[in-house]
């Protein structure tokens, strides 16, 4: 094998150290903490569509395992959810709240996912700019819940094969090869020139549970 040849497989080599065994990138997330941010925020931004006497109260807040990511990505990585109940609303307005939602998360880069009315008092939307979704949904006992849910993320935002300090692997340069002596010339040859060339040789399954 050439010297320019051995010199391109190792960079792939090492090139394939930051991919997961599935062949899928093994790509930086936000941190735990960050998705539990932003999941909090979104639910506090929405909530601010529905009428002043509303108020919330955490109904769960959950860390679960992607062990079946739908993004085809590595596990290791978690989902963090809230669900928020909505008190100090009359039932009979139910429908006119998920409206203002719907309204507010339509303006704030969310799309509808999955709409059940007029069956179900039941809406579900994703934001396409971050992945993290958002539902609100009323049932017959004439509750109200409000939730986010992040996409999955690595617990200290990097890959945890990563997260551990690693060797630098250097490429040895090749030894040059000893040039022949020079046979006796009747006038001066050119320098020698090398043969070789060593130059530049990225809820999630749609539903809640309540």
């Amino acid at each position: 094998m050439s010297a320019r040849r051995a010199l391109a497989a190792l960079t792939v080599l090492l090139t394939c150290v930051a991919c997961s065994p599935g062949g899928g990138a093994m790509e930086t997330t936000m941190t735990e903490k960050q998705a539990h941010d932003r999941v909090e925020d979104y639910v506090r931004a929405a909530f601010e569509a529905l009428p002043g006497t509303a108020s919330r109260t955490l109904f769960s807040q959950n860390r679960s395992e992607c062990t079946d990511p739908t993004d085809d990505g590595p596990p290791g990585r978690f989902e963090i959810s809230v669900t928020y109940e909505i008190t100090g609303v009359q039932v009979a307005a139910f429908g006119e709240h998920v409206d203002a939602v719907v309204t507010w998360w339509r303006a704030h880069g969310f799309t509808v996912v999955t709409d059940r009315r007029p069956t179900d008092q039941y809406v579900f939307a994703r934001n396409a700019s971050d992945s993290f979704d958002m539902s609100i949904q009323a049932n017959e006992l004439g509750k109200l819940y409000l939730g986010a849910t992040s996409p999955c993320v690595w617990p200290n935002g990097v890959p945890e094969a990563a997260g551990e300090p690693s060797e630098t692997v250097v490429a040895a340069a090749p030894e040059p090869e000893p040039e022949p002596a020079p046979k006796p010339q009747p006038r001066p040859r050119r320098a020698a020139v090398d043969d070789e060339d060593f130059g530049e040789t990225n809820w999630s399954d749609g539903g809640t549970a309540f």
